[in-house]
């Protein structure tokens, strides 16, 4: 296990340094640059512009693969580099917020799941009933329907007809609980919705087949308890294809920040890559990008080394 989990780690570096440079390019192909931005701001402010002068103090005067290397030499270092425009540091800028991101991933992460799971077992265990008929008509619903329509809706309608809005003042978990909690579980429980059609219906369908299996029509002839049979016998042998739909929903949960963080004026990664992206700020979208990457590559990580806690059968190379 060791030695597997040493070897993965090792093969993130290519995958992170593929990563930086797709994005390191797709940045500098998008129409505008952040000179733009500032030179045009000076000018709003009635200073005078020497549009040379600030490329060479951004340093981006240099050939894009001069900057490149520059970036790269830096990251691995551990320095982003500074934003464009307040010249904080990106290491900074993302410590502060990457703590308010993971909690809306991990609440919507565990909303989809308690929504779910239960759900799925009880379809598995009700096939073609009126209930799992309702539930998956539900999922498939949620499976279509854009995150970004649901929250619109669900910040606009309460405001206009109860006038309702949730907070979108941040305040820190550890500051006010009840008040943290009452800005994210609004948007949490969107995001898990929007998820949980997809969990849902891998539930189910893996559920199915095991429940068609010689063992467990055994646990049945022998009496035993259905919700033993379901969580016990049936759930974990099904959970390999699960755990992997929950990976993916995870790292997905990463550009689905994007849009909840904006929409509800969350204060995260996600919006500050909005922020940056308008402005071409390009240090603070690289850095941004680089830590979502190595986010959703450890969750695969760790899916992987799941496997192996799952079924001990499974062999790790």
């Amino acid at each position: 296990m060791g030695k597997y989990i040493v070897k993965r780690l090792i093969l993130l570096l290519p995958s992170l340094l593929l990563v930086c440079t797709i994005v390191f390019g797709l940045m500098r192909l998008i129409p505008g640059s952040a000179v733009d931005a500032i030179v045009q701001q000076m000018v709003n402010a009635g200073q005078s512009v020497d549009r040379g002068q600030v490329e060479r103090m951004l340093g981006l005067d240099k050939p894009a693969v001069e900057q490149f290397l520059i970036w790269l030499g830096g990251a691995l270092r551990g320095d982003l580099g500074s934003s464009l425009f307040d010249y904080q540091p990106v290491l900074k800028t993302i410590s502060t917020q990457l703590p308010v991101t993971l909690e809306l991933g991990i609440m919507t992460l565990l909303l989809s799941n308690v929504i779910s799971i239960p759900l799925g077992l009880f379809c598995a265990s009700r096939q073609n009933s009126l209930g799992d008929y309702v539930i998956r008509a539900i999922g498939v619903v949620l499976m279509a329907v854009p995150v970004f329509w649901i929250a619109t809706i669900a910040l606009v309608y309460p405001a206009t007809k109860w006038g309702y809005a949730p907070p979108m003042n941040y305040v820190s978990f550890f500051v006010d609980p009840l008040e943290n909690l009452r800005m994210f579980l609004l948007p949490a429980l969107l995001g898990a919705m929007t998820s949980a059609g997809n969990q849902l219906r891998m539930v189910r369908t893996m559920n199915l087949e095991v429940l068609r299996m010689d063992y467990v029509r055994t646990a049945w002839a022998k009496g035993a308890h259905e919700r033993l049979i379901l969580f016990r016998h049936v759930f974990r042998n099904a959970m390999i294809p699960v755990v992997t739909a929950i990976g993916g929903a995870a790292g997905g949960m990463a550009g689905g920040s994007v849009i909840l963080e904006n929409l509800f004026n969350i204060p995260g990664i996600g919006q500050q890559m909005v922020t940056a992206l308008n402005n071409r700020d390009y240090p603070v979208i690289q850095g941004c990008v680089v830590v979502f990457s190595v986010i959703v590559m450890l969750i695969n990580l760790l899916v992987d080394i799941s496997y192996k806690w799952i079924d001990p059968r499974v062999e790790l190379d």
